[in-house]
């Protein structure tokens, strides 16, 4: 008797530890299955789009463009455009090539004033070398003058520095000021196109920006 109920604990315990080894089986089993789907979730979302650091957008299209206004963009040929922009300083750096604008009033050797009429008007800077030039010719601008003009649109300096360095009156500076933007002219010409031949020497071919201006 006490043979037969060793032997039953004896397989008793036989089946345990095989049931016990045949969980631990069953539970590495559903738990590597785990891990290959997520490892297939991973490798799927490296496959896809690149995954976007924390904190960081995304760069919209254009967005480097936009980032250094008119640098790109082409000349401004039409005046109008300058008079009827709200934002003067989306302006900013644009070029412009100007053909038969006319002068409505002169502050002095280096500022004028250009427009259709005398109430619509852009201020505008000779600088060193464009001044020198139509010095040099012995032409001195005028109301009424047709002109062409090269350079670029820039920031207008405050009011107090258009007085102080530029000699321009209170109420020419504050104008200026409130125009946000003045035309930095680097060619001029009387009636003609900047480097168009036989009207060159009445102008200058430009150079680099200098004088006073911004």
């Amino acid at each position: 008797m006490n043979d037969g109920r060793s032997a039953m604990r004896r397989s008793f315990r036989l089946v345990s530890v095989a049931g016990l080894f045949a969980a631990l089986a069953v539970a590495g089993c559903q738990e590597r299955d785990r891990g290959g789907q997520a490892g297939a979730e991973v490798r799927k979302g490296h496959e896809g789009a690149a995954v976007q650091q924390p904190g960081t957008t995304p760069p919209a299209a254009g967005q480097q463009q936009a980032q250094q206004p008119g640098a790109q963009a082409e000349p401004i040929r039409d005046l109008t455009i300058v008079l009827v922009t709200p934002e003067r300083p989306t302006l900013f750096n644009r070029q412009f090539d100007l053909v038969g604008a006319q002068v409505q009033r002169v502050s002095n050797d280096r500022v004028f004033w250009i427009g259709p009429s005398a109430d619509r008007v852009v201020p505008a800077y000779l600088d060193d070398q464009a001044r020198s030039a139509l010095q040099q010719a012995q032409h001195k601008l005028q109301k009424g003058d047709q002109i062409a003009l090269v350079g670029q649109i820039r920031e207008a300096p405050s009011a107090q520095l258009l007085q102080q360095q530029w000699g321009l009156s209170t109420q020419d500076a504050q104008e200026l000021n409130n125009m946000q933007a003045y035309l930095y002219v680097t060619r001029i010409l009387l009636g003609a196109k900047p480097g168009v031949q036989g009207g060159e020497q009445q102008g200058t071919q430009g150079g680099q920006p200098g004088g006073q201006g911004r």
